[in-house]
């Protein structure tokens, strides 16, 4: 994973190595030009006063410009500040006037360390002292001091150098690892955002299907009721007249319902991921759908068992769509034959069973061509979602008989 550049514009750069050449400026000419102002104007020195300052300064300038390779070549940058170092000590024998240069060594190591991996960047931070330390040993005993005041120097100076490099080094690896968490997160955070979108999706086009369920149990209940009255309608017309007229104004009236449970769902397809404003149709109200049909002339007994309220919505709602389709299907394939519902919610599940025992009345053929190809094949899906069974036979003569059993999760009522 790579990490991101501290200094991501020209600009940044400038001013950050322009920041590090003012700050080590101060440090290295702090001693020099106290010693002018207290006026000690010979130093003892190969080079005079005004050339040592001015190549202490370019020095300083030279080693602040390395860090601006720190982002394309961090080892580079960090070679030449040591280097620059070192030169600056063996030519103007003044070490400890080169102090401060220390911290912009530490600052390169820093920004290789944001860079490198923490085994290389730790390499990198050994070979950099090991090579200081040596360098400043040899160029001590070059200039005849006695060993263990070479060895003493060296030691003192080592602290010196060392410590900000690997304090540099320790600095960068755990910015590293602090923007490498950062960066996990953000990216932890993009994939949570399209997993979000994603279930969002699924989540509107289940609701889509659950509408267009919807739109299928609406219109396959009220046109089949529709048809059936039609139907009535025809058969007493010659006989009776005023009957008939009195049945076409129910279907007037059937047809309003319809086209307003039409709207109701067309509605919802609308306005998917709202909240829905009607309560959803479940097992509770599977009186209403009895005496829905008995209105229609359909002779339908419904026998209850169990507290209905006790059961999972889910598995509520789905009993009363398996109910309503199987009462639909009655309508257009068996109108005027009796039929039976029970509905009996034991300990551990719901049971459902619709029988149609008896033939069809002759007066009100079948009506073919009403279902919409996915009734039962849907609720069978949905009742095998929940661990259930949904079984339809046709024993004859002209018979036909749904059961539903679904598994429900046993209720305590301790």
């Amino acid at each position: 994973m790579p990490t991101p550049t501290l200094l991501s514009s020209r600009r940044a750069s400038l001013t950050f190595a322009a920041t590090v050449f003012v700050m080590t400026a101060v440090q290295v000419l702090s001693t020099p030009l106290t010693a002018l102002l207290g006026g000690t104007t010979d130093w003892g020195l190969a080079l005079s006063e005004p050339v040592i300052i001015g190549v202490l300064v370019a020095g300083c300038a030279a080693q602040a410009s390395a860090l601006l390779l720190s982002d394309r070549w961090p080892k580079t940058a960090l070679v030449l500040t040591v280097l620059i170092h070192l030169v600056m000590v063996v030519w103007l024998e003044v070490p400890t006037w080169l102090a401060g240069m220390y911290l912009v060594i530490a600052l390169a190591m820093f920004l290789l360390a944001t860079r490198a991996a923490a085994a290389v960047a730790l390499l990198w931070a050994a070979i950099t002292s090991v090579v200081g330390v040596g360098v400043l040993l040899w160029w001590t005993l070059a200039i005849g001091t006695p060993p263990h005041l070479a060895a003493t120097y060296v030691l003192a100076e080592a602290a010196r150098l060392v410590t900000p490099i690997f304090g540099g080094a320790a600095l960068g690896i755990w910015w590293s690892a602090q923007v490498g968490r950062v960066t996990a997160a953000q990216v932890a955070a993009e994939q949570a955002k399209r997993e979000h979108g994603q279930r969002v999706a699924e989540a509107e086009s289940r609701e889509r299907a659950r509408i267009a369920q919807e739109l299928h149990d609406v219109a396959g209940q009220h046109l089949a009721g529709l048809i059936a009255l039609s139907d009535a309608a025809l058969a007493i017309a010659a006989s009776q007249p005023d009957r008939a007229l009195s049945l076409v104004r129910d279907v007037r009236d059937e047809g309003r319902f319809a086209a307003a449970s039409l709207a109701g769902a067309l509605s919802d397809l609308r306005a998917v991921g709202t909240e829905r404003q009607e309560q959803t149709r479940d097992l509770q109200r599977a009186s209403d759908l009895v005496e829905y049909w008995q209105r229609r002339g359909m002779k339908v007994q419904l026998s209850t068992k169990g507290t209905l309220t006790d059961l999972p919505a889910v598995i509520s709602t789905t009993g009363y769509r398996s109910l309503q389709e199987a009462l639909t299907n009655a309508a257009k394939h068996a109108p005027g034959a009796p039929v039976d519902v029970d509905v009996i919610l034991l300990k551990d599940r719901l049971l459902l069973n619709v029988r149609n025992e008896g033939e069809p009345d002759a007066g009100s053929p079948a009506v073919p061509g009403l279902d919409l190809g996915w009734g039962l094949a849907g609720m069978k899906e949905r009742v095998e979602l929940l661990g259930g069974i949904l079984t339809t036979s046709s024993p004859p003569p002209g018979g036909w008989h749904l059961t539903l059993e679904i598994p429900v999760t046993p209720i305590d009522n301790s």
